[in-house]
């Protein structure tokens, strides 16, 4: 049906009552003042609509759903049909999230637990089958950060539970929920990692070991469960502000410098990933399985060395003064500093 639509709205014009019935509610615009005349339909009002029905009568679990972009992504996913299952450490976030769905018209329901927990993550699963009757597509989103400290000062405890929650928790869940998808023909799990799995701060080894760690398990998982039919990718966010996506919401506080220096000229959004994970989930990726894909507005491709050039670049984008960036890189290069200082700091008064 799908080629069909497609086909017949890449022609040139369609008549109103041949498509009456089906698009019902579609936006068209008029070729002609006559009523009567061939109209055409506008692309992506069909497009949008069609895409509402992507996961109709499927079932989603996502996990750490309640805020940032594990909300993000239940949201499109609900958005686009499915019945939405949200699991959380926190009760109250998560319950007011599934009523924020269900305002939508979503059916959702929450379920309280912590992904690192073995019992926790199997009454999620069984919660699921219960209330729907399947699970077609897990998200692994849940996921916590390391404290930061320098490495000699780290503490096992710290590192155990990032690895628990961050890696331990995917795979608990991979394992219960790969099993109700294997008994009815297959599914799809989306493993949320992180750049951080392929470059690093200082003093972040928990976080980035665990999200390394995800990326292998993505792998793993995705060649012993192919024989249920069932896929499994791994998306990797770089920057993403998840401000809007608080409970309650917050405003960004982002700088100049903080979107423009992603080539994509911006920082990410939760949408943007919510965007990609219901791409993979859906029938129209059933040739990925077993990958990684990065999502971070093109950070991990630059290839930084810190110079004067580099330098001029970045006080140019701070301050929006090319000139004062232009003077900086040559006392950098050549100039003599003292006296840059000195006037500097009777600039600042300082």
């Amino acid at each position: 049906m799908l080629l069909r639509f497609y086909r017949a709205f890449s022609t040139q014009k369609v008549s109103f009552p041949s498509l009456h019935h089906t698009l019902t509610g579609l936006q068209f615009q008029r070729t002609s003042s006559d009523f009567g005349a061939s109209v055409k339909p506008n692309k992506l009002a069909v497009i949008q609509h069609l895409m509402t029905e992507r996961f109709k009568g499927k079932v989603v679990t996502v996990t750490g759903g309640a805020r940032g972009i594990g909300a993000a992504i239940a949201t499109r996913l609900g958005r686009e049909g499915a019945k939405v299952v949200v699991f959380d450490v926190n009760r109250e976030a998560g319950e007011k999230r599934v009523e924020m769905l269900k305002a939508e018209g979503v059916e959702a329901i929450f379920v309280h637990g912590d992904v690192a927990r073995e019992p926790d993550v199997a009454r999620c699963v069984s919660a699921a089958v219960e209330a729907f009757g399947r699970l077609d597509v897990l998200v692994n989103n849940a996921g916590i950060g390391s404290p930061g400290k320098p490495v000699f000062e780290q503490v096992l405890e710290d590192w155990e539970r990032v690895i628990a929650v961050n890696l331990t928790g995917p795979y608990l869940f991979a394992k219960h929920a790969a099993k109700v998808m294997a008994e009815r023909g297959g599914g799809v799990i989306v493993n949320i990692a992180s750049t951080r799995a392929l470059q690093s701060e200082p003093n972040t080894e928990p976080y980035s070991a665990s999200k390394g760690g995800l990326l292998a398990l993505t792998h793993a998982l995705a060649v012993s469960l192919a024989p249920y039919r069932i896929r499994v990718v791994a998306v990797s966010p770089g920057w993403i502000d998840t401000s809007e996506w608080q409970l309650p919401p917050r405003k960004p506080q982002l700088t100049r410098l903080d979107h423009e220096q992603h080539p994509a000229g911006r920082v990410g959004r939760p949408e943007d990933v919510a965007a990609l994970v219901a791409f993979l989930a859906s029938d129209e990726a059933g040739f990925i399985t077993g990958v990684n894909i990065v999502i971070d507005g093109g950070m991990t491709i630059k290839m930084l060395y810190l110079d004067d050039a580099v330098i001029e670049s970045a006080v140019a984008l701070l301050t929006g003064d090319r000139e004062l960036a232009a003077l900086l890189r040559r006392a950098l290069a050549g100039g003599d500093l003292g006296r840059v200082k000195e006037a500097l700091k009777a600039a600042l008064g300082a």
